[in-house]
Protein backbone atom coordinates (compact mmCIF):
# COMPACT_ATOMS: atom_id res chain seq x y z
CA UNK A 1 0.00 0.00 0.00
CA UNK A 2 1.17 3.17 -1.10
CA UNK A 3 0.29 6.79 0.91
CA UNK A 4 0.29 9.89 -0.25
CA UNK A 5 0.36 12.48 2.43
CA UNK A 6 -0.79 16.15 2.39
CA UNK A 7 2.28 17.74 1.10
CA UNK A 8 1.20 20.35 -1.50
CA UNK A 9 -0.73 23.72 -1.49
CA UNK A 10 -3.84 24.32 -3.67
CA UNK A 11 -4.06 27.18 -5.74
CA UNK A 12 -6.76 30.10 -6.76
CA UNK A 13 -7.38 27.92 -10.04
CA UNK A 14 -7.68 24.54 -8.53
CA UNK A 15 -10.61 25.72 -6.39
CA UNK A 16 -12.41 26.84 -9.29
CA UNK A 17 -12.89 23.36 -11.08
CA UNK A 18 -16.55 22.78 -11.36
CA UNK A 19 -17.50 19.60 -9.38
CA UNK A 20 -20.95 17.50 -9.78
CA UNK A 21 -22.42 15.69 -7.16
CA UNK A 22 -24.66 12.89 -7.87
CA UNK A 23 -26.60 12.09 -5.03
CA UNK A 24 -26.91 14.18 -2.31
CA UNK A 25 -27.45 12.33 0.68
CA UNK A 26 -25.76 12.09 3.71
CA UNK A 27 -22.24 12.05 1.54
CA UNK A 28 -23.19 13.33 -0.84
CA UNK A 29 -24.14 16.45 0.95
CA UNK A 30 -21.30 16.49 3.13
CA UNK A 31 -19.34 16.58 -0.22
CA UNK A 32 -21.14 19.47 -1.75
CA UNK A 33 -21.13 21.84 1.35
CA UNK A 34 -17.35 21.14 1.72
CA UNK A 35 -16.85 21.58 -1.88
CA UNK A 36 -18.76 25.05 -1.76
CA UNK A 37 -16.55 26.06 1.01
CA UNK A 38 -13.77 25.63 -0.73
CA UNK A 39 -14.88 28.29 -3.56
CA UNK A 40 -15.88 25.34 -6.39
CA UNK A 41 -19.01 25.56 -8.68
CA UNK A 42 -20.98 22.78 -7.64
CA UNK A 43 -23.86 21.27 -9.51
CA UNK A 44 -25.90 18.82 -7.50
CA UNK A 45 -28.29 16.29 -8.41
CA UNK A 46 -30.29 13.54 -6.50
CA UNK A 47 -33.31 10.75 -8.22
CA UNK A 48 -35.78 12.97 -5.86
CA UNK A 49 -36.03 15.86 -6.89
CA UNK A 50 -37.33 17.80 -3.74
CA UNK A 51 -33.97 16.49 -1.92
CA UNK A 52 -32.23 18.49 -4.73
CA UNK A 53 -33.97 21.87 -4.11
CA UNK A 54 -33.85 21.32 -0.86
CA UNK A 55 -29.47 21.23 -1.07
CA UNK A 56 -30.18 24.34 -3.69
CA UNK A 57 -32.34 26.73 -1.00
CA UNK A 58 -29.35 25.30 1.44
CA UNK A 59 -26.89 27.21 -0.55
CA UNK A 60 -24.89 24.00 -1.01
CA UNK A 61 -25.44 23.60 -4.78
CA UNK A 62 -25.43 26.36 -7.36
CA UNK A 63 -27.84 24.52 -9.37
CA UNK A 64 -29.85 21.71 -9.98
CA UNK A 65 -29.66 20.96 -13.40
CA UNK A 66 -28.85 18.35 -15.11
CA UNK A 67 -27.90 19.68 -18.14
CA UNK A 68 -25.06 21.57 -16.02
CA UNK A 69 -23.62 18.27 -16.03
CA UNK A 70 -21.45 19.19 -19.28
CA UNK A 71 -19.61 21.92 -17.52
CA UNK A 72 -18.23 19.48 -14.45
CA UNK A 73 -14.43 18.79 -14.76
CA UNK A 74 -14.74 16.17 -11.75
CA UNK A 75 -17.89 13.86 -10.77
CA UNK A 76 -18.25 12.27 -8.09
CA UNK A 77 -20.95 8.84 -7.62
CA UNK A 78 -22.72 8.99 -4.16
CA UNK A 79 -24.79 6.59 -5.12
CA UNK A 80 -25.15 2.76 -5.22
CA UNK A 81 -23.32 1.21 -8.02
CA UNK A 82 -26.73 0.15 -9.86
CA UNK A 83 -27.76 4.15 -9.53
CA UNK A 84 -24.24 4.90 -10.82
CA UNK A 85 -24.66 2.84 -13.69
CA UNK A 86 -27.45 3.89 -14.83
CA UNK A 87 -27.72 7.40 -14.46
CA UNK A 88 -24.04 7.23 -16.20
CA UNK A 89 -25.54 5.37 -19.25
CA UNK A 90 -28.71 7.81 -19.00
CA UNK A 91 -26.20 10.94 -18.66
CA UNK A 92 -23.19 9.41 -21.58
CA UNK A 93 -23.91 12.80 -23.63
CA UNK A 94 -23.49 15.08 -21.46
CA UNK A 95 -19.96 13.98 -19.73
CA UNK A 96 -18.17 16.91 -20.60
CA UNK A 97 -14.78 15.61 -22.73
CA UNK A 98 -11.86 14.50 -20.81
CA UNK A 99 -13.89 14.62 -17.38
CA UNK A 100 -13.06 12.69 -14.39
CA UNK A 101 -15.61 10.57 -12.28
CA UNK A 102 -14.94 9.12 -9.00
CA UNK A 103 -16.96 7.39 -6.62
CA UNK A 104 -17.61 6.27 -2.97
CA UNK A 105 -18.84 2.56 -2.90
CA UNK A 106 -17.53 1.03 0.20
CA UNK A 107 -17.02 -2.20 -2.09
CA UNK A 108 -14.79 -2.39 -5.05
CA UNK A 109 -15.22 -5.72 -6.58
CA UNK A 110 -14.82 -5.30 -10.73
CA UNK A 111 -17.21 -2.19 -11.35
CA UNK A 112 -14.31 -0.32 -12.55
CA UNK A 113 -13.91 -2.61 -15.47
CA UNK A 114 -17.46 -2.74 -16.14
CA UNK A 115 -17.83 1.11 -16.22
CA UNK A 116 -14.63 1.06 -18.42
CA UNK A 117 -16.43 -0.85 -20.92
CA UNK A 118 -19.35 1.87 -21.31
CA UNK A 119 -17.80 5.43 -21.46
CA UNK A 120 -16.15 7.45 -23.87
CA UNK A 121 -12.17 6.48 -23.86
CA UNK A 122 -11.92 10.45 -23.15
CA UNK A 123 -13.68 10.06 -19.73
CA UNK A 124 -11.48 8.61 -17.14
CA UNK A 125 -13.23 6.71 -14.27
CA UNK A 126 -11.18 6.62 -10.57
CA UNK A 127 -12.32 4.34 -8.09
CA UNK A 128 -11.90 5.94 -4.40
CA UNK A 129 -13.39 5.43 -1.17
CA UNK A 130 -13.52 8.25 1.81
CA UNK A 131 -13.06 6.54 5.00
CA UNK A 132 -15.91 9.76 6.91
CA UNK A 133 -19.30 9.68 7.70
CA UNK A 134 -21.69 10.04 10.95
CA UNK A 135 -24.29 8.09 12.29
CA UNK A 136 -28.03 9.00 10.54
CA UNK A 137 -28.57 9.07 6.87
CA UNK A 138 -29.81 11.68 4.42
CA UNK A 139 -29.66 15.68 3.47
CA UNK A 140 -30.20 16.94 6.45
CA UNK A 141 -27.03 15.02 8.48
CA UNK A 142 -24.71 16.28 6.01
CA UNK A 143 -21.01 17.84 7.59
CA UNK A 144 -18.59 19.26 5.44
CA UNK A 145 -16.36 18.90 8.56
CA UNK A 146 -16.10 15.13 8.24
CA UNK A 147 -13.13 14.76 5.68
CA UNK A 148 -11.25 16.65 8.01
CA UNK A 149 -8.05 14.61 8.96
CA UNK A 150 -9.63 11.35 7.28
CA UNK A 151 -8.41 8.93 4.84
CA UNK A 152 -9.34 8.71 1.20
CA UNK A 153 -8.50 5.68 -0.87
CA UNK A 154 -7.79 5.65 -4.03
CA UNK A 155 -8.17 2.25 -5.93
CA UNK A 156 -6.30 2.79 -9.53
CA UNK A 157 -6.28 0.89 -12.90
CA UNK A 158 -3.98 0.31 -14.95
CA UNK A 159 -6.12 2.15 -17.42
CA UNK A 160 -6.32 5.33 -15.05
CA UNK A 161 -4.13 8.24 -16.22
CA UNK A 162 -1.79 9.43 -13.97
CA UNK A 163 -3.15 13.33 -14.14
CA UNK A 164 -6.54 11.82 -13.12
CA UNK A 165 -5.40 10.07 -10.25
CA UNK A 166 -3.49 13.61 -9.18
CA UNK A 167 -6.75 15.01 -9.62
CA UNK A 168 -8.63 13.42 -7.28
CA UNK A 169 -5.98 13.37 -5.28
CA UNK A 170 -5.84 16.97 -5.06
CA UNK A 171 -9.66 17.11 -4.50
CA UNK A 172 -9.33 15.07 -1.48
CA UNK A 173 -6.22 16.52 0.19
CA UNK A 174 -8.29 20.11 -0.50
CA UNK A 175 -11.31 19.05 1.49
CA UNK A 176 -9.34 18.11 4.55
CA UNK A 177 -8.06 14.48 4.54
CA UNK A 178 -4.74 13.91 6.11
CA UNK A 179 -4.00 10.58 3.77
CA UNK A 180 -4.27 9.20 0.46
CA UNK A 181 -3.72 5.38 0.73
CA UNK A 182 -3.56 3.97 -2.70
CA UNK A 183 -4.44 0.16 -3.14
CA UNK A 184 -5.85 -2.64 -5.59
CA UNK A 185 -9.50 -3.05 -5.08
CA UNK A 186 -8.59 -6.93 -3.83
CA UNK A 187 -6.75 -5.25 -0.96
CA UNK A 188 -9.62 -2.71 -0.45
CA UNK A 189 -12.38 -4.65 0.21
CA UNK A 190 -10.11 -7.42 2.39
CA UNK A 191 -9.13 -4.23 4.52
CA UNK A 192 -12.67 -2.78 4.79
CA UNK A 193 -14.74 -6.14 5.79
CA UNK A 194 -12.57 -5.77 9.21
CA UNK A 195 -11.87 -2.13 10.09
CA UNK A 196 -15.72 -0.78 8.29
CA UNK A 197 -18.24 -3.79 7.48
CA UNK A 198 -17.21 -5.74 10.61
CA UNK A 199 -17.50 -2.84 13.33
CA UNK A 200 -21.12 -2.26 11.80
CA UNK A 201 -22.06 -5.93 12.20
CA UNK A 202 -20.72 -5.62 15.73
CA UNK A 203 -22.44 -2.56 16.96
CA UNK A 204 -26.30 -3.49 15.34
CA UNK A 205 -25.83 -6.61 16.84
CA UNK A 206 -25.08 -5.28 20.65
CA UNK A 207 -28.18 -3.15 19.69
CA UNK A 208 -29.78 -6.64 18.35
CA UNK A 209 -28.97 -8.45 21.58
CA UNK A 210 -31.46 -10.36 23.97
CA UNK A 211 -30.43 -8.10 27.03
CA UNK A 212 -31.75 -5.13 25.56
CA UNK A 213 -34.49 -3.52 27.19
CA UNK A 214 -36.10 -0.15 27.55
CA UNK A 215 -34.47 0.52 30.59
CA UNK A 216 -30.95 0.20 29.14
CA UNK A 217 -30.78 3.79 28.54
CA UNK A 218 -30.18 4.18 31.96
CA UNK A 219 -27.19 2.03 32.55
CA UNK A 220 -25.22 3.70 29.56
CA UNK A 221 -21.72 5.22 29.65
CA UNK A 222 -19.11 6.12 27.29
CA UNK A 223 -17.74 2.73 26.73
CA UNK A 224 -21.42 1.64 25.55
CA UNK A 225 -22.32 4.78 23.36
CA UNK A 226 -19.09 4.64 21.77
CA UNK A 227 -19.15 0.73 20.53
CA UNK A 228 -23.15 1.65 19.26
CA UNK A 229 -22.50 4.76 17.88
CA UNK A 230 -22.88 3.20 14.25
CA UNK A 231 -26.12 1.25 15.24
CA UNK A 232 -27.87 3.73 13.61
CA UNK A 233 -27.68 2.90 10.12
CA UNK A 234 -29.07 3.26 6.22
CA UNK A 235 -30.71 -0.36 6.62
CA UNK A 236 -30.71 -0.17 2.59
CA UNK A 237 -26.90 0.62 2.05
CA UNK A 238 -25.69 -1.46 4.26
CA UNK A 239 -27.49 -4.66 3.30
CA UNK A 240 -26.24 -4.06 -0.30
CA UNK A 241 -22.43 -3.73 1.35
CA UNK A 242 -22.76 -6.47 3.38
CA UNK A 243 -23.81 -8.66 0.91
CA UNK A 244 -21.78 -6.78 -2.01
CA UNK A 245 -18.65 -7.68 0.61
CA UNK A 246 -20.40 -10.81 2.06
CA UNK A 247 -17.79 -13.71 1.76
CA UNK A 248 -14.39 -11.31 3.07
CA UNK A 249 -17.19 -9.82 5.88
CA UNK A 250 -18.13 -13.59 6.75
CA UNK A 251 -14.60 -14.64 7.40
CA UNK A 252 -13.74 -11.16 8.91
CA UNK A 253 -16.89 -12.15 11.82
CA UNK A 254 -15.04 -15.82 12.15
CA UNK A 255 -12.09 -14.37 12.59
CA UNK A 256 -14.06 -11.66 15.43
CA UNK A 257 -15.27 -14.81 16.84
CA UNK A 258 -12.54 -16.77 17.44
CA UNK A 259 -11.38 -13.38 19.76
CA UNK A 260 -14.77 -13.38 21.39
CA UNK A 261 -13.82 -17.20 22.02
CA UNK A 262 -10.69 -16.54 23.51
CA UNK A 263 -11.51 -13.81 26.04
CA UNK A 264 -14.78 -16.18 26.97
CA UNK A 265 -12.92 -19.00 27.92
CA UNK A 266 -10.37 -16.73 29.57
CA UNK A 267 -12.84 -15.18 32.12
CA UNK A 268 -14.85 -18.85 32.60
CA UNK A 269 -11.93 -20.40 33.71
CA UNK A 270 -10.95 -17.29 35.66
CA UNK A 271 -7.43 -16.96 34.05
CA UNK A 272 -6.21 -13.72 35.20
CA UNK A 273 -3.00 -14.46 33.09
CA UNK A 274 -4.64 -14.88 30.21
CA UNK A 275 -7.47 -12.12 30.79
CA UNK A 276 -4.62 -9.72 31.63
CA UNK A 277 -2.81 -10.81 28.49
CA UNK A 278 -5.73 -10.59 25.84
CA UNK A 279 -6.45 -7.01 27.51
CA UNK A 280 -2.76 -5.87 26.80
CA UNK A 281 -2.40 -6.95 23.67
CA UNK A 282 -5.36 -5.10 22.19
CA UNK A 283 -3.82 -2.22 24.12
CA UNK A 284 -0.57 -2.38 22.46
CA UNK A 285 -2.43 -2.60 18.57
CA UNK A 286 -4.41 -0.05 19.33
CA UNK A 287 -2.06 2.51 20.69
CA UNK A 288 0.36 1.37 17.27
CA UNK A 289 -2.95 2.05 15.52
CA UNK A 290 -3.07 5.54 16.64
CA UNK A 291 0.17 6.18 16.76
CA UNK A 292 0.81 5.04 12.81
CA UNK A 293 -3.12 6.95 11.79
CA UNK A 294 -1.09 10.36 13.43
CA UNK A 295 1.62 10.40 10.86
Amino acid sequence: MHIIEKDIIMNSDFSRIPVAVIGLGLMGGSFAKRLKELGHPVIGINRTESVAREALSMGIVDTIDPGELKKAEIVIFCTPEKGTMAFIKEHLSLLQKGAVLTDIAGVKNGFAKELRAILPKDVDFISGHPMCGREGAGLSQADGRIFEGSNYILIPEPWNRKEHLELVRKLALEMGCAHVPVVTAEGHDRAIAYTSDLPHVVATSLMNSRSYSEETKYFIGGSFRDETRVADINEDLWTSLFLSNREKLVEEIDRFREALDRAREAIAAGSEEDIRKFLKEAGRRGREMIDHGSH
